[in-house]
């Protein structure tokens, strides 16, 4: 009862139970997946380590000076100096500079790096950098020249062949052809004859340069910048990180250069000014005691004069320093337009001297980012936009300053005039000369400190250094590190052994047929009364005498009819004599197995009779190679007694058959007539054994109309082509018991590696037999055909 009350759910969940030993069986089914993949993985990562150019890694490092304040006049020169043209340098900033692409297309153009040359010796590609036997100097390359590769035979030492061409050249003559126009010249010594010159456009190269090249701070507590580049040519990796540093120390020494030169030109301007301004005086002081004839001030006019000249003094002051702010307004206004910077140290008020120096280190930085980065970077941006914000500062506090100047001045003006009322009493003509003089102890003055300050920018400008300084010249690793022989050998060999797991997985998901003997058990809940391995060199379909054994066969397949034969004592209370053999589909084994038990039966020596009662796709008689001109149909509809169609089969005396004879058009409602059951009844009082060949269960209801006379039902389920999905009708039919004493028959079972077991025989397996040790020999292309065709 316990069977009558198992339904599909119970199937599920024993079906998802994990078995080790399954699937330990299903690798070893397909064991020689593992050698082949092997082979070719194992092969492939040969030849690609024959063919890959080894790649080496080069390093230097470079060490980012900071400011140091030094003691002293001279300390306190070369600090004003450094805050006027240093700047303030980021390790940041340096690392995004080294990237730039400006850089790198610089180093590309001065080391030629855009025409290359390899050759190939055997599989690999040999890089020819500063060892070609011919060097390209290009003028005009056209794109396809970009595409194509051009290949150059050397000849001789003089001439040489373009491609497959015929035709000799000599060197040091410039071509025109589809690659461009160039000059062709000779290279060093080389034992190579064919060169592969490559051009690449100078943009393309280098953003390649830039993926190999890596900037890194090793010590976040430093300013040590340390710069990797990976080249399959040690030297051309050295010749690339040398030249990029001169590029970036060249670069740095040029923005340096340039703002020392913008204030040497304000200076110089200025120093032109006061010059001609000074002169006029000195002019007019001469003229002046020439013509009034002066030699001496009184000392009421003296003491006139000095205090007038200090107030004269410090109006002056203001006014110059009014014309400054204008000038730095002016500047502000016009910066980047080519307006000449301003010098900071002639402005007392320390507010603007910082933003002016902040606002000459963003301008600076501005234009740096400006040549290596694009518009549209975030950087460029956040500088513009501090740019404007101290710019409208600084002009605030211009505005600011001048404003408390003018009050100042007019003070000074109003102090000037109170002198001046003094000055009434003093004669005109000393009066007249106070005042020239007083005009030229001014300029002189002022033309003495932009004497000094020229000085002290000149200095600064002749001793202008680097911030950087090389600590480690490019070293190169003594071994690749591409490809890694231990990696690419590790990883061939793993995926020889995964992509096998992989597939075989992948098979087994995708499969939907019978597997296992368990797959039946799980399913079905019906007992398997035999299993049927694959004869050797016969597929169950093939007709004729080849698929029927002989009595004196001593293979596996034999013996297990043999037993098959004597488990049918064990169906039902063991009187089981009408015996019906179906499946769910066609191609299974029904006949096969039929013809072969009737067979073993016959030799037992037991009379047996073989019904052939598949009316509708009849092969029994192909099989046993007898006529089927009338038959059991002939029978079923009265057209005579079944002794007149039943024949010898000439396999053994014992064994007869009643092939189903003409195909009827109605073959149920012949079935259901009502005379099937007379005849069998007849025939069990002559024969020992009964056995039909019906047609599949799961195609057509001839089965079930027949399972109702017969005293067993042997359901046929084939290895590697039953359908799972038909093992849950076998279950349905246990269950209902709609088939009495219904048995499974596992047939064409591959007992190769993998099955997990095969029946022991007093100790020894079917190997015992000859005829079966030489069956399980199977050929690498068997073995893969049923991978593909069937697996």
């Amino acid at each position: 009862m316990e069977d009558r009350n198992l339904n599909g759910k119970d199937f599920e969940e024993k079906s998802t139970d994990f078995s080790l030993n399954d699937y330990i069986r299903r690798l070893i089914r397909y064991w020689y997946l593992f050698p082949i993949f092997l082979f070719i993985l194992l092969t492939a990562a040969f030849f690609y380590l024959q063919i890959s150019q080894p790649v080496y890694s080069t390093k230097t490092s470079i060490l980012i000076k900071e400011e140091k304040s030094l003691t002293g006049s001279q300390g306190d020169i070369l600090t004003e100096m450094s805050s006027q043209f240093g700047g303030n340098k980021t390790v940041e900033n340096e690392m995004e500079i080294f990237k730039s692409q400006t850089l790198v297309e610089q180093v590309v153009k001065e080391l030629n790096l855009d025409v290359s040359y390899t050759t190939k010796d055997g599989l690999r590609t040999i890089d020819l950098y500063n060892t070609t036997p011919i060097k390209i100097k290009p003028e005009v390359i056209t794109e396809y020249g970009y595409e194509e590769p051009l290949i150059i035979h050397v000849v001789d030492s003089t001439h040489f062949r373009f491609n497959d061409e015929d035709q000799l050249f000599t060197f040091n003559q410039r071509f025109n052809n589809a690659w461009g126009a160039f000059i062709v010249t000779k290279g060093e010594n080389s034992k190579f004859t064919d060169v592969t010159v490559h051009f690449t456009e100078v943009k393309n190269l280098a953003e390649n340069i830039l993926g190999r090249v890596s900037v890194q701070q090793p010590n976040i507590k430093s300013t040590v910048l340390e710069i990797t580049y990976e080249d399959a040519n040690v030297q051309r990796s050295k010749d690339v990180l040398n030249k990029l540093l001169d590029v970036y120390i060249q670069s740095s020494l040029n923005d340096k250069n340039s703002e020392a030169s913008n204030t040497l030109k304000f200076i110089e301007n200025r120093l032109g000014l006061i010059t001609g301004e000074l002169g006029d005086v000195e002019k007019d002081v001469e003229s002046y005691k020439t013509n009034q004839g002066i030699t001496d001030i009184s000392a009421e006019s003296q003491l006139f004069l000095e205090n007038i000249k200090e107030n004269d003094s410090k109006l002056n002051e203001v006014n110059t320093k009014i014309s400054i702010l204008e000038s730095v307004d002016n500047y502000i206004m016009n910066a980047g337009e080519g307006a000449v910077a301003p010098a900071t140290y002639m402005i007392d008020d320390p507010v603007l001297v910082s933003l002016l120096t902040k606002f000459n280190e963003l301008e600076l930085q501005r234009e740096r980012y400006a040549r290596t980065t694009s518009p549209n970077n975030p950087l460029l941006q956040t500088i513009n936009t501090q740019l404007a914000g101290t710019r409208q500062s600084i002009r605030e506090n211009v505005q600011n300053l001048k404003r408390g100047m003018a009050v100042t001045k007019r003070n000074l003006e109003g102090i000037n005039t109170r002198f001046s009322a003094g000055l009434r009493s003093i004669p005109k003509k000393e009066r007249e000369f106070v005042g020239i003089k007083r005009q030229q102890a001014i300029k002189e003055e002022l033309y003495l400190y932009l004497l000094q300050k020229r000085e002290e920018t000149a200095l600064a400008y002749a001793s202008t250094v680097t911030d950087s300084r090389l600590i480690d010249a490019p070293i190169s690793t003594f071994k690749p590190i591409k490809p890694k022989k231990a990696l690419v050998w590790g990883g061939a060999f793993a995926l020889g052994i995964i992509i096998p797991l992989v597939l075989i997985n992948l098979l087994f998901l995708l499969r939907n047929t019978v597997q296992s003997r368990e797959e039946i058990e799980k399913v079905t809940h019906a007992s398997i009364l035999g299993e049927i391995g694959q004869m050797k060199g016969v597929v169950n379909g093939v007709p004729g005498e080849e698929s029927i054994i002989k009595m004196t066969s001593r293979s596996a397949v034999a013996e297990q009819f043999r037993a098959l034969r004597t488990n049918l004592q064990y169906l039902g209370d063991g009187s089981c004599r009408v015996i019906m053999f179906t499946s769910s589909i066609g191609g299974e084994g029904k006949s096969f197995i039929s013809i072969n038990l009737a067979a073993s039966l016959a030799y037992s020596d037991k009379r047996v009779l073989l019904i052939g009662l598949d009316l509708r796709k009849p092969t029994l008689h192909d099989r046993l190679m007898v006529p089927n001109k009338t038959g059991a149909s002939n029978c079923l509809i009265g057209q005579g007694h079944y002794e007149d169609f039943i024949q010898s089969t000439g396999v053994h005396p014992k064994f007869d058959v009643l092939t189903s004879g003409p195909i009827p058009p109605n073959p149920s409602e012949l079935l259901s007539n009502g005379r099937l059951p007379l005849m069998l009844a007849e025939l069990r009082s002559q024969y020992d054994y009964i056995l039909i060949d019906s047609p599949p269960y799961g195609l057509v209801t001839d089965s079930a109309l027949i399972a109702e006379h017969v005293d067993a039902t042997l359901y046929i389920v084939r290895f590697n082509y039953t359908v799972l999905d038909h093992l849950k009708r076998i279950g349905d039919l246990q269950r209902a018991r709609r088939f009495s004493n219904l048995s499974v028959i596992f047939n064409g079972v591959n007992y190769g590696a993998g099955y997990g077991y095969g029946y022991g025989y007093g100790g020894y397996g079917y190997g015992y037999y000859a005829e079966e040790s030489d069956s399980r020999v199977q050929t690498m292309g068997s073995r893969l055909k049923k991978l593909v065709g069937k697996g």
